[in-house]
């Protein structure tokens, strides 16, 4: 759906052909409907906030629950303010700072928890103190552009952190003022900012990303996990670390890369991968073929001898699904997949469905594996 034309909606200027155009689209599959609410979500927010900015983020949450109908009055709703436009909006932190990628459909680019801008819908230039930022929305990248580019990046001087969050089933590229460039999977958010610190160079990473770090030996670049930090000096890299899975997993391409982690430091090389089980606190370093952990930035994940356990997990950050098993070992059943963006869930299920290894069941966002009948 249009995010322009919900917008219109939303502001109730929608014609009744407009109207009719979102309400089916919004009711024919539960994805749309969640899309819905998650536009109608920030939009709400922002209003409100617009209206009367001591209103509390537990108000706006209250709303939520109203049904789709209830929200469709709520549109046409005067609120005797002008038309504030969502993609570039200060608001106040208490709500911004509890945002998450679940709680968008499009990349978002938050600065110092104050202002909220959306980068899917157009590209955009914005000059700041010491440099422009730029969205190319086609090329669904933002970079950071620096007024001296001969100095490389600022030094000594405290700057707001910006959060980049990327939804469900959506990636999104970011330049960083050093150069450093780093791609952003589903589901993940980095915080970093405009202009890096003299001696160091630091990002706080939720989910996963892949990292291409610009050389420097007087400032290592250093990305912060909830479990483990990865410092290097100039090098290519992925990290996964979501919040809800259990492995938190560091796999280096090219360079070197030191990890530390409760007071251990352990280095790695090319072609190998630092595996941390949150459950258990194992720590192991194993060699891994890395195209089956960065195969996303390409838009696909490719899945050589993977349990299906893992593959579901992985997926799951492109696609709206819970999964549940007739039995534990179905889980442990291994595939070869390779998975492009543009297929859909039920293409994936009937390509597995295909190998009679198990029987997959399907019915709206729920997924049931099941044995194969007589085997």
């Amino acid at each position: 759906m249009d995010k322009e034309l919900l917008h219109i909606y939303f502001r109730g200027e929608a014609t009744p052909e407009e109207e009719k155009q979102i309400m089916d689209w919004a009711e024919s599959s539960p994805e749309n409907y969640q899309e819905y609410l998650k536009e109608r979500k920030i939009w709400n927010a922002i209003l409100m906030y617009s209206v009367n900015p001591t209103i509390k983020a537990t108000a706006t949450h209250k709303r939520l629950f109203l049904s789709l109908y209830k929200y469709a009055a709520i549109a046409v709703i005067a609120f005797g303010v002008g038309f504030y436009t969502l993609h570039n909006r200060n608001v106040p932190g208490d709500f911004l700072s509890h945002l998450s990628p679940m709680d968008i459909s499009e990349p978002v680019l938050l600065q110092n928890n104050q202002k909220y801008i959306a980068l899917g819908a157009e590209s955009f230039s914005l000059n700041e103190q010491k440099g422009i930022v730029k969205n190319n929305h086609t090329d669904r990248l933002l970079s950071y552009h620096q007024e001296d580019a001969s100095r490389g990046f600022s030094f000594g001087k405290k700057r707001a952190d910006n959060r980049l969050l990327v939804p469900q089933g959506q990636t999104y590229k970011l330049a960083l003022a050093d150069g450093t460039n780093v791609m952003l999977n589903a589901e993940s958010e980095l915080t970093f900012p405009s202009e890096f610190d003299t001696d160091r160079r630091e990002v706080f990473l939720k989910g996963e990303a892949f990292f291409q770090v610009t050389h420097n030996e007087k400032a290592p670049f250093i990305v912060h996990t909830d479990q483990l930090d990865v410092q290097v000096l100039g090098t290519t890299f992925n990290v996964s670390g979501y919040n809800n899975e259990n492995m938190l997993k560091v796999t280096l391409v090219e360079g070197s890369i030191r990890i530390h982690q409760q007071g251990d430091s352990v280095k790695i090389r090319p072609n190998e991968q630092y595996n941390y089980n949150k459950n258990t606190r194992e720590k192991r370093v194993q060699t891994v073929d890395t195209e089956l952990f960065t195969s996303w930035v390409n838009d696909e994940y490719i899945f050589k001898d993977t349990t299906l356990d893992e593959i579901f997990n992985r997926i799951n950050h492109w696609y709206m699904f819970d999964v549940t098993y007739e039995s534990p070992s179905l889980k442990e059943k291994r595939f070869f997949l390779t998975i492009g963006r543009d297929a859909s869930l039920d293409q994936i299920i009937q390509i597995i469905n295909s190998t009679e290894e198990v029987c997959i069941e399907k019915k709206d966002n729920h997924i049931v594996v099941k044995n194969i009948p007589d085997k």
